[in-house]
């Protein structure tokens, strides 16, 4: 078989689309070696180039399948992307003003789904990608329509899903600010619009948990190092004080410290009691939670019903509501009785 490399990539024609022979093709040539490539994945981005409209379904899961392996899957430790790989990542779809079809979302999202510690920066792109295809449109690289300006589809929800959720610098299932005014901003946007139902309640759920849940720390990629370096050594732990005991003087004994199991159980017993801590205070919404909620659900007047579900929502999840905010609650809460 002919091998598979650069020109040949370049010489494909996006009129007809990448059909399963060439994505048999392509898979031998980037996992015909132990480790995936710099190279490899330029050879991928060259034939997404010229996957047009017409391209198998084949092509839009080996597309994410690849660049997964490459940029998640393949790391020290496994799973968690550096950021140079963000970086070449970020700086390949940002090309032509940015992501040009969904093959390209999909993998984006595919990426973030399966890592266990992302970069900001990535996420951030991610997320300003969305918020862009939903408030003015998206054309895909042959010019036709790939998103429809200022409305919010499902597969738009489970995206930002995704991006919100995603493991970001360390941490777990933890909103930021700026996700939350980018939730306002595409909200504002698509009021009038038919969106789908499940944006509202996303909308709500993730705004809420910028507003009350606690940042929960999950170990990054030097924590994981560490960690593994523990679980490798806990192996060889029993025969190590067996030596030592061996070893030990005549009525004497050895000042042995804990394990590194023992010293990771006590590390996260810690982090329990920290975090319950705060978890208290955090479903507490104050004066200066309140006054954030207020600018944002006022800016343009009339409330969305993706802020009149996000009032309920912290009706009746926050343990305490600021007076000033109170008002506003009482009337979604009526509102959503009606």
């Amino acid at each position: 078989m002919t091998s598979f490399d650069l020109s040949t990539a370049q010489a494909l024609s996006a009129e007809a689309g990448i059909d399963p022979a060439i994505v048999l093709q392509l898979r031998q040539a980037i996992y015909g070696h132990d480790q995936l490539t710099l190279a490899d994945m330029e050879l991928v981005l060259a034939v997404a180039r010229k996957a047009g409209p017409q391209s198998c379904p084949e092509w839009t899961s080996f597309f994410s399948e690849a660049l997964t392996d490459y940029l998640v899957h393949q790391n020290t430790p496994c799973d968690y992307i550096p950021q140079e790989k963000a970086d070449w990542l970020v700086s390949n779809l940002s090309r032509n003003g940015g992501i040009g079809s969904r093959a390209e979302f999909a993998m984006l999202i595919d990426v973030m789904t399966h890592a266990l510690g992302v970069p900001a920066s990535l996420s951030a792109f991610a997320l300003r990608e969305i918020k862009a295809a939903i408030i003015d449109g998206r054309r895909n690289a042959f010019h036709d329509e790939d998103h429809p300006a200022g409305v919010v589809t499902r597969p738009d929800v489970e995206a930002l899903r995704a991006v919100l959720y995603a493991a970001k610098n360390g941490t777990a299932e933890h909103v930021t600010q700026e996700e939350a005014e980018a939730l306002f901003d595409i909200a504002h946007a698509t009021a009038q619009a038919q969106n789908d139902p499940s944006f509202d309640e996303l909308f709500a759920r993730a705004v809420g948990n910028y507003l009350m849940a606690i940042n929960l720390d999950v170990p990054d990629a030097a924590e994981a190092l560490h960690f593994e370096k523990w679980l490798d050594e806990e192996e060889s732990l029993p025969r190590f004080l067996s030596g030592l005991l061996h070893r030990a003087p005549a009525g004497g004994s050895f000042n042995v410290l804990k394990s590194p199991a023992q010293a990771y159980e006590t590390d996260l017993a810690r982090r329990d009691t920290a975090e319950a801590a705060r978890r208290d205070e955090s479903e507490k919404i104050g004066e200066p939670k309140a006054a954030w909620v207020i600018a944002h659900l006022t800016r343009d007047g009339a409330l969305t019903s993706s802020e009149t579900r996000l009032l309920q929502f912290l009706g009746a999840e926050a343990a305490t509501v600021a007076p000033s905010l109170q008002g506003l609650i009482d009337k979604a809460r009526v509102a959503g009785a009606r």
